[in-house]
């Protein structure tokens, strides 16, 4: 539950000594802009978290932190472990990252696409087995993408081609993943479908999910937590229709001043 008597600003997850991951007074952005600063967050496992703001407003700059993409002030945590000092987070089985993405740009059966999500369990030049291959089917029926198993992946819809990934990412069995606006530019069928999917990851698989929209709509039925980056002293709240007509309302104002 939310701690309430943290410090404004620093409300977070009490339990810190078994979060999955645990940021304190997290400063980072780039040369002469800084995008997030003085962030506190704490989170078990599992966890569902949709992370929402303005364009702006440090959801992607987060995720780069994370992923040891952006160099940062303040302390981040994965399993107790610094993120600074983990270069292959990937890995070692500790994160999966799904970035803003469009299609490929070459041609790829949609099974051998899905298969690489195994890539950490194989050395660089050894071949999937058919284990690894039964994985990817499996993965491809958990999303409904099993009849497109041997499709050109570059001939789905974007929808489609959302999900695959999707089913691509579950094959690494990270422990948290990180998701960077998975519904953009999608209809709203494929908008549930995703949300449906990433949300049961921690529900039901015991993963912790972090996922940044702009998504509102499909937010209200989910089970969480929110943060809003807009906010000057974001807080980690349970996701409800009250927090996120809440959130809502932040972001139809203009953003606040840019930070510096």
């Amino acid at each position: 539950m939310i701690d309430a008597d943290l410090p404004t600003g620093t409300r977070q997850l009490s339990n810190t000594q078994h979060s999955t991951l645990n940021i304190q007074d997290l400063v980072a952005g780039y040369p002469g802009r800084v995008l997030v600063r003085n962030l506190f967050l704490c989170l078990p496992e599992p966890a569902f978290v949709a992370i929402v703001g303005h364009n702006g407003a440090g959801k992607t700059t987060l995720f780069r932190v994370l992923t040891g993409q952006l160099p940062y002030q303040g302390r981040v945590q994965l399993h107790g472990q610094e993120v600074r000092t983990l270069r292959r987070a990937a890995t070692a089985g500790l994160l999966g990252y799904l970035p803003q993405r469009g299609s490929l740009g070459f041609a790829i059966a949609v099974r051998e696409l899905v298969v690489m999500g195994r890539y950490r369990h194989h050395g660089l030049l050894s071949a999937y087995s058919a284990a690894d291959y039964a994985l990817a089917d499996a993965a491809l029926a958990r999303v409904g993408m099993a009849h497109l198993a041997a499709r050109d992946f570059t001939q789905l819809s974007g929808g489609e081609q959302q999900l695959v990934w999707l089913a691509q990412l579950s094959l690494q069995d990270a422990q948290v993943y990180l998701l960077d606006e998975p519904t953009q530019q999608l209809d709203p069928y494929y908008r549930r479908q995703v949300f449906s999917l990433v949300h049961n990851w921690a529900v039901q698989e015991k993963k912790t999910v972090l996922c940044s929209t702009h998504d509102l709509d499909n937010l209200t039925e989910l089970t969480g937590y929110l943060l809003n980056l807009s906010e000057p002293e974001p807080q980690l709240r349970p996701l409800s229709i009250e927090t996120v007509y809440e959130a809502r309302g932040w972001l139809e104002q203009a953003p606040l001043t840019v930070k510096s």
